[in-house]
């Protein structure tokens, strides 16, 4: 099974604080992704996950617009299991929001090593604009290959722009 097809299934504990916070008019913050190792289907009642592991700030997030983000999480430690679950955490310890499957792996954190956890997240059924994602320290600048792809190429035709002139000049030189 893909991670496309598996689905971010929000606690009703999550919905309940999302639209407790549009009605006051605040923002949430999501702060933690945490990983276990159960297979198995979320519950909407859920307010832990059935084995978490490990717990970590997010690493790096995108806004892709229409309620979805893209993030990235990074596992480090002496710690070696199957990640089977994922859990997102706001700021006041709420689980907003669970991704496992029955039967599904959807990574591996090896021992003394790291594991580096991309996912999207579809936040559309929330009400707009109650929740931000809050970065931890470490950013991998992952998500941003648009805008490095753009500086790559305009430094590349910088360079070639130079080289040519370089040979018109040692054209003219030459004559």
């Amino acid at each position: 099974m893909s991670e496309d097809t598996i689905k971010l299934v929000i606690t009703r504990k999550g919905l309940e604080e999302c639209i407790s916070a549009k009605a006051k008019g605040i923002q949430l913050s999501l702060k933690w992704v945490s990983a276990g190792d159960r297979a198995y289907t979320p519950n909407r009642n859920q307010t832990t996950l059935q084995n978490e592991l490990q717990r970590v700030e997010f690493g790096e997030y995108k806004d892709m617009g229409l309620g979805q983000i893209q993030a990235i999480a990074k596992f480090s430690g002496e710690q070696e299991y199957p990640v089977r679950e994922l859990g997102f955490w706001l700021e006041s310890g709420t689980l907003l929001g669970v991704i496992s499957a029955p039967d599904t792996t959807l990574n591996y954190k090896t021992k003394n090593g790291h594991c580096i956890q991309p996912f999207t997240l579809d936040l559309s059924v929330l009400p707009s604009d109650t929740v931000t994602v809050v970065v931890g320290m470490e950013n991998f600048n992952i998500l941003i290959d648009d805008e490095f792809t753009q500086m790559a190429k305009a430094q590349i035709d910088t360079m070639h722009r130079q080289i040519l002139q370089e040979f018109r000049i040692l054209a003219l030189e030459n004559k």
